[in-house]
């Protein structure tokens, strides 16, 4: 697993060589799942707009290591603790959402979110009673509702 760690950094470390960006790359293995911190001046580029660099590159780094239909390793690309607090924005922002819904007795229609995020949302729902989720909408406009039970 040390060679693929390694590999995955040093690909890393090219791409944003490539992307130009001042960035350091870090990481190690860590239960079965590699995880990268990327930390530098252009920390904030990675996540303006949701994260949505962060999340490209983490996608492109899962795809050019997964072998057929072998998920691979798992890989979590992350700057800073960015992943980390955002799963505690998500969590938060589905209980108020959920509130709402239960004493509307409203559906609410959540903003589009990445895989990653859905599942936060959804697990964080699951425990409250009152409502329940459905995802809806297709690639990067898919979304989650919750409504009342």
């Amino acid at each position: 697993m040390e060679r693929t760690v390694e590999s995955i950094l040093e690909t890393c470390r090219q791409m944003m060589k490539s992307l130009q960006m001042d960035l350091t790359v870090e990481g190690n293995e860590d239960g079965g799942q590699i995880h990268i911190n990327l930390t530098g001046e252009d920390r904030p580029y990675l996540l303006s707009n949701s994260a949505s660099l962060l999340n490209s590159i983490e996608y492109l780094i899962s795809r050019i290591y997964r072998s057929g239909k072998d998920e691979g390793v798992g890989i979590i690309l992350d700057s800073d603790g960015y992943r980390k607090h955002r799963e505690a924005e998500l969590t938060l922002l589905a209980q108020m959402a959920s509130k709402k819904v239960i004493s509307l007795r409203q559906p609410l229609g959540l903003q589009p979110m990445t895989p990653r995020e859905r599942r936060i949302v959804h697990l964080a729902l699951a425990e409250i009673e009152g409502v329940h989720t459905k995802s809806s909408g297709e690639g990067e406009n898919r979304s989650i509702t919750i409504f009342p039970s």
